[in-house]
């Protein structure tokens, strides 16, 4: 089977939560030895999204459903008070068979905000997952939400074809297309704290084969392709693996 997100718990390495497509969340408290399930009770098993919050580790999100292949579909962001013995519903919620949610963050200094990438947006909300703001319209739960490291009033965003950069913590954002292709099946991206300034985007094609990896040295103002040519796909699943 697949997995669709591993988390390691920000205060304490040993403690390691995995996500399933239709498996649901798991949690291990010595370091992946020992798994168990911490969602065998909730009304939507599949977990693409999980985020823990630094402050307190008993306070856990999980985006719902599978978001690569819809084998599960998303009800919304849940959240646990008690280390994911029980959950309950945020004001996120879908009731669309064919929703999917993916990558959910906290912001680094302020645990209330937190962000949400859907296929109906990307949402926000500032206090703690009572309400929600689409902040952004467009497929975003395939693709990746990601802060630029020492500074999360910049947020860095892909749906399945574009690039998007926030300034002011990801309530509005602009679609960066320098250097990037002009047409993609899918985007994937990721950062790195070596260097806040860059960004690497891995794109497939619109028949979802393997494209090209682009990379910013600018903090995503402008990308040019790699020369990476061999085919890291080998195959033309892109759209689900």
């Amino acid at each position: 089977g697949r997995v669709n997100i591993v988390h390691v718990d920000p205060s304490n390495p040993n403690t390691i939560y995995m996500g399933t497509p239709a498996g649901g969340i798991w949690k291990s408290m010595d370091a992946g030895i020992n798994w168990q399930p911490m969602s065998d009770n909730l009304p939507q098993i599949g977990v693409s999204g999980i985020a823990v919050d630094y402050s307190n580790p008993n306070v856990i999100y999980i985006s719902t459903g599978d978001k690569d292949n819809g084998d599960s579909y998303s009800i919304g962001v849940m959240k646990s008070l008690d280390g994911g013995a029980t959950w309950n519903a945020t004001g996120l919620t879908f009731t669309n068979s064919a929703s999917r949610s993916g990558d959910i963050l906290i912001h680094p200094f302020n645990n209330q905000i937190l962000w949400c990438a859907t296929n109906a947006g990307i949402f926000k909300t500032v206090d703690g997952g009572n309400s929600w703001t689409n902040v952004r319209t467009g497929n975003f739960s395939q693709g990746s939400i990601r802060l630029k490291p020492g500074d999360p009033s910049t947020v860095y965003a892909v749906s399945g074809n574009r690039f998007f950069r926030s300034t002011d913590e990801g309530s509005t954002f602009t679609t960066i297309t320098a250097g990037l292709p002009s047409n993609s099946g899918r985007l994937v991206m990721d950062v790195t704290p070596a260097n806040s300034d860059y960004i690497y985007v891995l794109s497939a094609t619109t028949s979802f084969a393997f494209q090209g990896i682009y990379k910013s040295v600018n903090g995503g103002t402008s990308f040019v392709k790699t020369k990476r040519k061999k085919d890291v796909f080998q195959n033309t699943q892109a759209y689900y693996d």
